[in-house]
C-alpha cells in the first residue's frame, strides 16, 4: 500500500529542490497539487493519487510557452518520478495557455517546470491536466492548493474543463488517500458508465462538478479568479 503522506512529503522535497536550481527569474512561485490517475495491474483497473509540483517564471524574451518537465529522476528509491507520454506534455501545455489566459497574461513569456510525484514508471493522458492549470494560475498569483479536495478532468485552451474516464476509480483513489472533495467535471456524476451518487455517499466524499477554470481555482484556492 503507498504512503501517501510520505509521498506528499517527498513532494516537499522535490518543491525544495526545484526552488534551489533553474535559470535566473525576476519570478519564482511553486505550488503542489494533488492529481487523480489510474494504473493497471494484472490486467485490472486502479485509481491512484499522485502530486505535481508547478514553478512558473517568466522568459525575457516571448519565446514560449517553454515547459520543462523534471521526470525520471530515481534519487527517492521506490518513488522514482515518473516518464510522461507526449500527450500527456501536449495537455500540460495546453494547460499553460489556458491558466496565462486565465491572469491575463502572454502565453509566450510563460516558463514552467512540472516534477511528477509518482508510483507509477509511465504516466499517460490528458486527465490531469485542469489541475495542472489551477497550480499554475496559484503559482502565479502565489496563492495555495486548499488541504482535502483533489481534481480529475482536462481542459482546453479556453479553460473549459473536459470529460474524462475512470473516475469512480479515481474517486475511489481520492477517498482512501484522505480527500474529502472531488472536482469532477460538469455532467460526469450520472453517465451511461455510471452513477456516482451512492459511492461518493458510501465513501463520504463530497463531489462537485466544475465546467471552467475559473470555477476549478476558486474550489480549489479559496479564491476568485
Amino acid at each position: 500500500m503507498v504512503d501517501w503522506r510520505l509521498l506528499m512529503s517527498l513532494a516537499a522535497l522535490v518543491v525544495l529542490g526545484l526552488a534551489t536550481t533553474g535559470e535566473s527569474s525576476q519570478q519564482r512561485s511553486l505550488v503542489t497539487i494533488p492529481t487523480l490517475g489510474v494504473y493497471n495491474q494484472d490486467n485490472k483497473v486502479f485509481g491512484g493519487v499522485s502530486y505535481v509540483v508547478v514553478q512558473v517564471d517568466h522568459l525575457e524574451q516571448p519565446v514560449g510557452p517553454e515547459l520543462q518537465f523534471n521526470e525520471g529522476s530515481r534519487a527517492l528509491g521506490i518513488f522514482k518520478g515518473s516518464a510522461l507520454s507526449q500527450d500527456w506534455k501536449d495537455a500540460a501545455r495546453i494547460a499553460a495557455l489556458a491558466a496565462s489566459r486565465a491572469v491575463g497574461q502572454d502565453s509566450r513569456t510563460w516558463l514552467v517546470t512540472l516534477k511528477y510525484i509518482s508510483t507509477a514508471y509511465i504516466i499517460d493522458g490528458p486527465s490531469v491536466s485542469a489541475a495542472l492549470a489551477v497550480a499554475m494560475v496559484a503559482a502565479e498569483r502565489g496563492a495555495a492548493i486548499l488541504q482535502g479536495i483533489a481534481m480529475t478532468g482536462a481542459i482546453d485552451a479556453e479553460g473549459q474543463v473536459l470529460p474524462v474516464g475512470e473516475i469512480p476509480e479515481k474517486v475511489r483513489a481520492g477517498a482512501a488517500a484522505g480527500f474529502s472533495t472531488i472536482l469532477i467535471p460538469s455532467g460526469q456524476t450520472r453517465t451511461r458508465d455510471w452513477d456516482l451518487r451512492a459511492l461518493s455517499d458510501s465513501l463520504g466524499v463530497t463531489l462537485i462538478e466544475v465546467a471552467t477554470l475559473k470555477d476549478a481555482y476558486s474550489r480549489m484556492t479559496g479564491q476568485n479568479l
